[in-house]
């Protein structure tokens, strides 16, 4: 079976078994089932061991295999809708017995690298409105697009299961959008836009302060303590991608260069470029996508003129700061603050 060293990217063998479930629901022979199960080398019977991972490389082979004999669309929608808080094991179980939304997000925020390791999560309230994002460092499609998606409907149904409430989010993908996938209003979770310069879900703030159904400080407790065990023995206090993203998005309007980052970092620039490109990445698309996000979030506030923008950003001339912004997004930033308007 594609069991993975820590160091590896990974998705937990329960999130293999909901799609295989969701297959089932979609009407997939069984024939064809066992044929994919058959080339993942493994059977349902170990993707139920709560210890199993797979693969990111054999994930996504096997959605392609998948995706030729169902329907994107249909498959995501159902994977996403059956997700449960307990599919998350101990952290979804903490984020189960939280007290509101808010602390939930906090707990998921911290402990998400227990889960999946390609993924960071970062909660920013902005006003009257709270911004989830979601970074990446996937590569591979279509299990990319396939997987924010799930993102997008999992968090939705399982957002309602907590609360008892209906949500409403807008939801913003940088991927291009897949036929079929024009909104999100079909699973009542609002609106969808794709091609965007990262991935966001914004709701009302007061959403954050919604209690849980399942609210329950002891089982909370208890289940923290074991994630925190868990993340010590993995060594793993602050996943290094967090690190970085940390110190990038705290660093004001003068962001360090690589040498300085660093140093922060108690390492030489050689570690650090080499430990960013074990996570596949590096320090100039880190910073890419931590002034992508700052300029989205200034532009759509509108008091805001262009030219405090740019020089927030740090950038000293505001032309330099639009040719940046159209290579990031294709357009201006005074076209992108109309279309938001």
């Amino acid at each position: 079976m594609g069991i993975v060293s820590s160091s590896d990217r990974f998705l937990p063998a329960g999130y293999v078994l909901l799609i295989m479930d969701s297959l089932r629901t979609l009407g997939l022979a069984e024939s064809e089932r066992l044929r994919m199960l058959e080339q993942l080398g493994t059977d349902e019977e170990q993707l139920h061991d709560p210890n199993a991972r797979i693969g990111l490389e054999q994930v996504n082979q096997l959605l392609i295999y998948a995706l030729a004999h169902v329907d994107a669309y249909r498959l995501i929608e159902t994977v996403g809708a059956n997700m449960k808080l307990s599919s998350h094991g101990d952290t979804g179980f903490a984020v189960m017995t939280a007290h509101h939304v808010g602390e939930a997000l906090e707990i998921a925020q911290r402990f998400i690298s227990l889960r999946v390791n390609f993924i960071s999560l970062r909660l920013e309230v902005r006003g009257d409105t709270a911004h989830l994002f979601v970074d990446d460092t996937l590569k591979l499609h279509p299990l990319r697009e396939a997987l924010l998606l799930i993102i997008a409907h999992g968090f939705y149904a399982m957002g309602r299961m907590a609360t008892g409430q209906k949500l409403f989010a807008r939801v913003d993908l940088n991927i291009h959008q897949p036929p079929g996938f024009e909104s999100l209003a079909s699973t009542g979770a609002g609106l969808i836009r794709f091609d965007q310069p990262f991935n966001r879900m914004s709701f009302s703030a007061a959403y954050l302060d919604y209690p849980l159904l399942m609210a329950d400080p002891v089982a909370m407790r208890m289940t923290l303590e074991r994630c925190e065990q868990e993340l010590a023995m993995l060594g793993r206090e602050r996943s290094f991608l967090s690190k970085v993203r940390h110190l990038l998005e705290n660093s004001g309007q003068n962001f360090p260069d690589a040498e300085t980052l660093a140093a922060q970092l108690n390492l030489s620039s050689r570690t650090l470029k080499r430990q960013l490109a074990q996570h596949h990445t590096s320090y100039s698309e880190l910073l890419e996508e931590t002034l992508r996000r700052r300029a989205v979030l200034l532009l759509e506030d509108h008091r805001l003129s262009l030219e405090l923008i740019s020089e927030q950003l740090g950038y000293s001339d505001p032309g330099n700061f639009t040719r940046a912004f159209k290579r990031w997004t294709g357009m201006s930033p005074r076209a992108y603050r109309q279309n938001r308007s």
